[in-house]
């Protein structure tokens, strides 16, 4: 069975009942941010969820020497800042519009309103929070026992799962992501990252058109994360 790291998009809100799914856009207030712009930073209070509607937001963190550590990239469709809200405690992260986004908040006495309207948002919670922690569990584990080559497949896989268009047997990543967003995302230099997207490109295995990168082999893509294990 093919191995994946996250949990399938899924449009909760305009899957409610009319009544719930009006119930979150009255009481959500739309919020538009220009490309760069921080949403929020570690510290700040914890009272809002956020709903992407368009554009791209970055999850991220900063060591004590100032390095970008990436956790994801929040798409369409996908929510945010939910842990801190659900545990009533300050940010402890950054989350960053990386292209013009808009986006939906909910306060949280609203959204637990809304859960008690509802028990299935609740339920949806549990799985996005889940997924994370797992996701978070394999970054881990990847970071201790898996070379540079291996992480940068895995996270091209991923990619190609979340926001990939497949077309005979090809995926074309349609989001753009830098060498150096991408280093950031598996623990490497910039540097090393183009250095094993270049082989990648020799080998056969993708092609970069400008911004965009293309899996022109999936299947060896894969067998090259499976022979790691």
């Amino acid at each position: 069975m093919e191995k994946r790291w996250y949990l399938s998009a899924i449009d909760i809100i305009n899957e409610l009942p009319e009544g719930e799914s009006s119930f979150f856009y009255q009481k959500s207030n739309k919020k538009k941010y220009s490309k760069n712009s921080v949403i929020f930073s570690p510290g700040d209070q914890g009272n809002l969820i956020y709903y992407v509607l368009s554009g791209r937001v970055k999850i991220y963190n900063l060591s004590e020497c100032g390095k970008e550590i990436i956790y994801w990239f929040c798409q369409p469709k996908d929510f945010f800042g939910l842990a801190e809200v659900c545990g009533g405690e300050m940010r402890t992260v950054f989350a960053e519009a990386v292209e013009d986004t808009e986006v939906l908040c909910i306060n949280r006495t609203n959204f637990e309103e809304l859960i008690a309207r509802n028990p299935k948002i609740a339920l949806f919670i549990m799985r996005i929070l889940g997924s994370r922690i797992r996701q978070a569990h394999e970054t881990i584990k990847d970071l201790i026992v898996c070379d540079v080559h291996t992480r940068l497949a895995q996270l091209l896989i991923k990619l190609g799962q979340i926001c990939g268009c497949s077309h005979n047997g090809v995926i074309t990543i349609e989001k753009k992501f830098t060498h150096q967003e991408m280093a950031n995302m598996i623990g490497a230099t910039r540097t090393t990252v183009t250095e094993v997207m270049n082989e990648f490109r020799r080998n056969g295995l993708i092609e970069c058109d400008g911004s965009r990168i293309t899996i022109l082999d999936y299947a060896r893509l894969v067998k090259l994360i499976d022979f790691s294990d």
